[in-house]
């Protein structure tokens, strides 16, 4: 079973590299970041397979820049290293279910 992973600078584009991941720019001092972040402990119990990775733009502020992240929540969408969605804010556990169904098996 997958568990929610966090990110470094230095391993994110590895990580992001093979199959279907979301990513979620989060900083520790955001409420928004904090209720999206129990919205994506749902998701990971109900649908272990997913892969979901959180960095932390307070610890690594280049690597929010580099993935053109503005405002946290960023959530990225990505299926074998290409980005496929970007949402600002906090999305709903059916929000982001969605976008996983449109990319995940296409």
């Amino acid at each position: 079973m997958m568990a929610i992973q966090y990110a470094t600078a230095e391993n994110l584009d590895q990580v992001i590299s093979e199959g279907f991941v979301i990513v979620d720019f989060f900083s520790t001092t955001c409420g928004p970041c904090k209720m999206f972040s129990r919205i994506l402990e749902d998701i990971e119990a109900e649908i272990p397979f997913l892969d979901i990775v959180k960095l932390n733009t307070t610890d690594y502020p280049e690597v929010g820049e580099k993935y053109g992240v503005q405002a946290v929540p960023t959530i990225q969408f990505y299926k074998e290293g290409e980005l496929k969605e970007t949402r600002v804010g906090v999305m709903t556990a059916a929000q982001v279910k969605e976008v996983v169904a449109q990319y995940m098996y296409a």
